[in-house]
């Protein structure tokens, strides 16, 4: 697993670009059984729905379709490298559109970990160059519909930002949902 990545933005895969706008790449990594694999980052067309000019990022391997599968859990030989390159393209894709955020979503509660582990791991180094916040959400209330489903929308759901700081401590309950970065002004 990925919990000692050591981030570093001149070490990273050849990435090809998909697009003009900066929203999609994909790069050869290699696993650790030495199978050689495409992943790809693609950042969302449409901002998240509840943090505005915030865009979600997906990494993972390419599906015929051009998509990623960013639920695959793969057991990469060089995590550091990855995850540089992944942070390295969300640096073009923000040049691009410096009033826009890139947002990371852990999809279950040990990638969230883990994405929050690299992010306490490399703090200075990432701290120079993003600003970044975690996010929680909250479902503020639950009414069940008449049909027994219940009706829940963006109004019933609270967001919470708050400034990563170097070496907080959270219970793993209270971790964040999500995590946006956004380029330091001196980008």
């Amino acid at each position: 697993m990925g919990l000692n990545v050591k981030i570093d933005l001149e070490n990273v895969y050849r990435a090809v670009a998909k697009d003009i706008d900066q929203r999609a790449s994909d790069f050869d990594t290699i696993l650790s059984n030495a199978k050689r694999v495409r992943l790809g980052i693609r950042i969302s067309l449409t901002p998240h729905p509840l943090i505005p000019n915030a865009y979600n990022l997906a990494f993972g391997p390419v599906k015929r379709n051009g998509a990623v599968d960013d639920k695959v859990r793969l057991s990469h030989e060089n995590y550091s490298k990855v995850f540089s390159t992944v942070l390295f393209e969300s640096i073009s894709f923000l040049k691009k559109h410096p009033d826009s955020y890139v947002g990371i979503d852990g999809s279950d509660n040990a990638r969230a970990y883990m994405y929050y582990r690299c992010i306490q791991n490399n703090f200075t180094y990432l701290s120079s160059i993003f600003t970044i916040t975690g996010v929680n959400y909250y479902i503020r209330m639950l009414r069940q519909g008449k049909d027994g489903d219940c009706d829940l929308d963006t109004e019933d759901i609270h967001t919470k930002f708050k400034l990563i700081e170097t070496n907080e401590t959270i219970r793993p309950e209270k971790l964040y949902n999500y995590f946006i970065f956004n380029l330091k002004l001196t980008q």
